[in-house]
Formats: C-alpha cells, sequence, structure tokens
C-alpha cells in the first residue's frame, strides 16, 4: 500500500527534536519522518473532531508498535 508523499519542510525547537531523536534510538520509530507522520495523523484526527476515532487510532499504533518491539521488527 503506497502512498504518494510530499516532502514539506518544517522546523521545530531543538528540544524537539532531540526527543525526537530519543524515540528513534529506542526503536519507536525507525526515523524523524515516521515519528512527524505519526504526529501529523494524530493532529488531523483530533483536529477533525473525531476524538474517540483519533484515541482508537492512537491506541492501535502503539499497541503495533510495542508488538513490533518484543518481535524485534522495525517498520520503515
Amino acid at each position: 500500500m503506497s502512498e504518494e508523499r510530499e516532502i514539506i519542510p518544517v522546523s521545530l525547537p531543538k528540544g524537539l527534536v532531540e526527543e525526537i531523536d530519543e524515540l528513534v534510538k529506542r526503536r519507536i520509530f525507525s526515523s524523524r519522518s515516521e515519528a512527524l507522520r505519526y504526529g501529523a495523523r494524530l493532529v488531523v484526527l483530533f483536529e477533525k473532531g473525531i476524538h474517540k476515532l483519533a484515541e482508537d487510532y492512537a491506541y492501535e499504533m502503539i499497541k503495533e508498535r510495542l508488538e513490533r518491539r518484543e518481535k524485534g521488527v522495525s517498520r520503515h
């Protein structure tokens, strides 16, 4: 399931970048881009007023990540 992507420049506070890098280092995310895509999806869901769906989505994504981490698999 490939989706066309667009590259966008973004600037973030240094501390936030360090936090994202730590998540990548801990293999929660495979890259900065993956972490930012994850966050962007959550923001869009919240802003659309789909709070319950966003919570369910976040729960499922976290659950999936934990399962992959337990298996030692990283998705790029």
